[in-house]
């Protein structure tokens, strides 16, 4: 009974359109109390709230974002985006190209999907328009591209992933890099297909001069990655201590080297960083509630032994893993969705030989397509916007390359050696 009205009063929330965190908050406390003993006082719901939020990993979503928020306000971000260009813009699809390379570059930078398609989308939507891609196709284009966000590391969804669950973040990061050059390598050849159809032109090869000089342009930009990667996996720097180093390396770089970022633009970035922030913090606090209670209800290892008990192969548990989290992904923001289900993901694992590592690279996976897909692609509606277009005509234009992104996850769940073999190399 209690689980039906917690289930129940969640999705009625929802439908009517209150905020996930509030809703996840609102009927766990309608369970805790009405269905929790008596000895269990409603003050565990604040304390459950500041003990999951105050993680330390967690400290590590601000300042990969601030690392986002500051790129696109000096404008470090148009730097990425003319290196794509000269390096990939004379190829059939040259700018839509330039487009997925755009958002692999800055997924390296913001660790967010939703800064993907607002960073780089704004200039490549504009200039994909301009080229001759539809409206719509253009933006398709960017909201499947900028998935990659969660993806590649540093990824903020890994981030949250590898606190919740205690799988290690410096693993998810480097095995994330499997799934998103693949996804990369898919997109192009799907974006080549479109410019065929589209008969977009063909942008002449730039000079060896224009690559060198944007390249040497995007180098301090480049630099981002290779600090924070690179501290992360030669053991100098945890995970928040390297976003915090990327941040300061990226304030420094914008407001003293460069001279791109105003005393306004900087608020206006530490605004947005503190609002986001607070939005993935607070989805974290009240899912820490619900789980308690879910795993007061034995409802993950429920969930695991449902699914254990009539799949007897990895694959086969895999592959109904991958089905169901694309669905919540299309309904669910990423973040939240894995903060709900994360207990069971760990129920599942525990119960099978499955890798944990691997397991959460395929679920961060499989989510992240979530912001290219109706209804709550969050990513459709952005790049829709900026294209000045309607969210139907977007969503019918990003069927191709969303199916290409599933191909990939499908085939990376089966295939386990290969998503574990650069974490397995560098001793995670």
């Amino acid at each position: 009974m209690g689980v039906t009205v917690l289930a129940l009063s969640f999705v009625v929330l929802l439908l009517l359109r209150v905020p996930i965190a509030f809703a996840m908050g609102l009927s766990s406390l309608a369970y805790v109390y009405f269905f929790m003993p008596a000895s269990v006082p409603l003050t565990i719901i604040p304390q459950l709230m500041a003990s999951e939020a105050s993680s330390f990993p967690l400290l590590a979503i601000p300042f990969f974002v601030l690392v986002g928020e500051l790129m696109n306000a000096s404008g470090i971000s148009d730097r990425l985006v003319r290196l794509a260009q000269v390096l990939v813009g004379h190829l059939r699809g040259g700018m839509g190209m330039v487009a997925i390379v755009s958002s692999a570059s800055m997924s390296s930078f913001s660790g967010s999907s939703v800064a993907n398609s607002v960073g780089t989308g704004s200039i490549t939507i504009p200039a994909m328009k301009k080229q001759g891609y539809p409206p719509a196709a253009a933006a398709a284009i960017e909201s499947s591209s900028s998935s990659l966000g969660t993806v590649i590391p540093p990824s903020i969804s890994m981030v949250v992933y590898g606190s919740l669950t205690g799988v290690s973040i410096g693993g998810l990061f480097v095995a994330g890099y499997v799934p998103g050059l693949l996804s990369v390598l898919g997109l192009a050849l799907v974006v080549r297909w479109m410019a065929t159809r589209y008969q977009v032109p063909v942008h002449q090869r730039e000079s060896l001069a224009a690559v060198g000089a944007a390249l040497l342009q995007a180098l301090s930009a480049l630099a981002i990655p290779v600090i924070i990667i690179g501290g992360i996996l030669l053991g100098f720097m945890t995970p928040t201590e390297a976003g915090a180093v990327g941040a300061s390396y990226t304030l420094v770089v914008a407001g003293i080297f460069l001279r791109s970022l105003s005393w306004s633009g900087l608020y206006h970035a530490l605004r947005r960083t503190a609002v986001t922030t607070g939005v993935i913090l607070s989805v974290i606090a009240t899912a820490a509630v619900l789980g308690y209670i879910m795993t007061y209800e034995r409802i993950p290892r429920t969930a695991a032994d449902a699914l254990l008990g009539n799949l007897e192969s990895e694959w086969a548990i895999m592959l109904v893993l991958v089905a169901l989290l694309i669905v919540i992904g299309s309904f669910m923001e990423t973040n939240a969705a894995i903060a709900i289900i994360a207990p069971i993901i760990v129920g599942i694992t525990s119960s099978s030989d499955l890798d944990p590592l691997f397991v959460g690279v395929i679920v961060v996976a499989a989510l992240a397509l979530g912001v290219a897909t109706p209804p709550v692609g969050v990513c459709l509606f952005v790049t829709a916007k900026l294209a000045r277009t309607t969210i139907e005509k977007v969503s019918v234009a990003v069927l191709p390359l969303v199916g290409v992104l599933i191909a990939v996850v499908v085939t990376l769940a089966l295939l386990p050696d290969v998503v574990l073999f650069l974490p397995r190399l560098l001793g995670y």
